[in-house]
């Protein structure tokens, strides 16, 4: 089981917390060979914009303190698997960060 309080410790880190505001949304995504995979939307400290080196930083601190805070997900997901996929948007993104909304952390 995946706790949004792990994924928070990951974005929380001196490495990348300039980089992001906080939040986050948790997803389960499937590939063609319905391969599940996690999935972090994470919205970026304002004024910054997304690169890939950015979102390798951010996968890294999360892996990092998924691996240190959750043994299940350390000892039961496979490695291969266990890196997430970062997607990163902009402040205040209208799909996944709308202003004046209640944050919610997982998405079906």
């Amino acid at each position: 089981m995946l706790y949004p309080e792990n994924i928070a410790i990951g974005l929380e880190q001196p490495e990348v917390n300039a980089l992001v505001t906080g939040k986050f949304v948790l997803e389960v995504t499937e590939d063609a060979e319905r391969d599940r995979q996690l999935t972090v939307t994470v919205e970026l400290a304002p004024g910054l914009r997304g690169s890939g080196e950015t979102a390798d930083l951010v996968g890294l601190s999360i892996l990092t303190q998924l691996r240190r805070l959750n043994s299940e997900f350390a000892n039961y997901v496979p490695p291969a698997k266990q890196p997430p996929v970062v997607h990163l948007r902009e402040t205040g993104d209208p799909d996944y960060f709308p202003p004046g909304a209640k944050h919610r952390y997982t998405r079906a």
